[in-house]
């Protein structure tokens, strides 16, 4: 049985034990029973010992440790709440989060989204000068395996993990490409390094109309916005394009920060929380972005990108263009677990709500103009993005 058979077959058996791996080593040292009788924490202890010892006596493999089994069954607790965004971290997963959030990684340079009817992984963006692009890889490929796994059913989380090796390390990717019609599958072997992710990119359009692409908030996000916009206006931008489809999320408090200088003096979201109530975030008012805004959105665009172009629409400072929007508009929290069982865990800890009282969760955000994506390249802002078409015509209606 396979290591991720045996992730399922421990997750069906127990809807989880984290609680229960903090304590066991410790309980089981010393031969005793610390839980009281009735508890949640009770029923765990009990299932967990009757599984442990089924698997020690029945199961024919040797290869797969304690640690991994207390991990898994610590998923399994999480999932077993029925909200797919909560989830256990190992201790290496929890690692990548964090870098995640800090914009500061070891990786491959590419930006990887899972479509959502097909699950396949797609790399949307490939970092110029990075190991992604001096390996051959190309915007539209498909990643099918990594390292051997095949990677069609799981998780995006897991495929980057898998991805994501040690600095100096190489990770194969098998690779699945389209080119004039003509479908080929190939290995790329890249060698990881530590990178700062580029997420902002710019450049000047025709009539100057400025365009600016977020692919992700994090916290390198917000300077690198900065000095975009900078960069923009000194080429006299008459208004300005952000371009965040395929951003799938990310650091809230960077979207946040980039949304007060963009805004007058104003509300921008309230954040509900069953433990601190809520909680409401303002624009400072110090500068504001005072020429038109268009903002591009697709069915991909989740998260912070959402409460990103949701605000500047309710604030009725930006037009939004593209398709329906993800719609996921909820509090995610991570908390290490370092000190007590390892690796942390993410929980869904509130709600998002716009300047308007309105929610975006599992409703998404409905676009001033709406343009299906039509092109055949598959890239953005290349020749044939009908939808960056569309902007340029909303934006050159505001700017005449």
């Amino acid at each position: 049985m396979k290591n991720e058979g045996f992730k399922i077959y421990i997750q069906g058996i127990l809807t989880g034990i984290l609680l229960a791996v903090c304590l066991l080593a410790v309980a089981k040292h010393f031969g005793i029973h610390l839980i009281p009788a009735g508890s949640l924490a009770d029923d765990v202890w009990e299932r967990a010992k009757v599984v442990e010892k089924y698997i020690d006596n029945y199961y024919w493999k040797e290869d797969v440790s304690d640690q991994k089994i207390s991990e898994y069954a610590a998923k399994g607790m999480v999932s077993a709440l029925g909200d797919k965004y909560s989830v256990y971290y190992t201790d290496e997963e929890y690692e990548a989060a964090m870098n995640s959030v800090e914009g500061v990684y070891v990786g491959i340079g590419v930006t990887v989204s899972q479509e959502p009817d097909t699950n396949r992984k797609i790399i949307q963006e490939v970092q110029k000068g990075k190991p992604g692009e001096k390996a051959g890889l190309k915007e539209g490929d498909e990643i099918q395996k990594v390292n051997g796994t095949d990677v069609t059913s799981m998780s995006l989380t897991d495929t980057v993990n898998l991805i994501q090796n040690k600095e100096g390390k190489k990770s194969v990717l098998g690779i699945s490409r389209v080119e004039n019609g003509k479908k080929t599958t190939f290995d790329v072997a890249v060698t990881c390094e530590e990178i700062v992710n580029q997420s902002v990119s710019s450049w000047m359009l025709s009539d100057g109309i400025g365009y600016l692409r977020i692919s992700e908030f994090d916290n390198k996000t917000v300077g690198q916005f900065e000095e975009a916009v900078k960069k923009l206006e000194e080429k006299n931008q008459k208004g300005m394009i952000v371009d965040v489809r395929k951003n799938g999320g990310g650091s809230l408090s960077a979207a946040v920060t980039i949304l007060d200088e963009l805004l007058p003096k104003g509300k921008l979201i309230t954040e509900k929380s069953r433990d601190k109530g809520d909680k409401v975030y303002e624009s400072t008012d110090e500068k504001y972005f005072d020429k038109p805004l268009v903002v591009l959105i697709d069915q991909s665009s989740a998260s912070a990108s959402e409460v990103f172009a949701g605000t500047l629409q309710d604030r009725g400072a930006a037009s939004l263009v593209g398709v329906k929007s993800f719609g996921k508009g909820i509090v995610q929290t991570i908390y290490s677990l370092k000190n007590s069982c390892g690796g942390g865990i993410k929980l869904t800890t509130g709600e998002y709500l716009l300047p308007s009282g309105r929610s975006i969760h599992e409703k998404g955000l409905t676009p001033d103009v709406e343009s299906e994506y039509t092109g055949t390249s598959g890239k953005m802002a290349a020749d044939d993005d009908n939808q960056l078409t569309k902007a340029i015509e909303v934006m050159k209606a505001k700017v005449q």
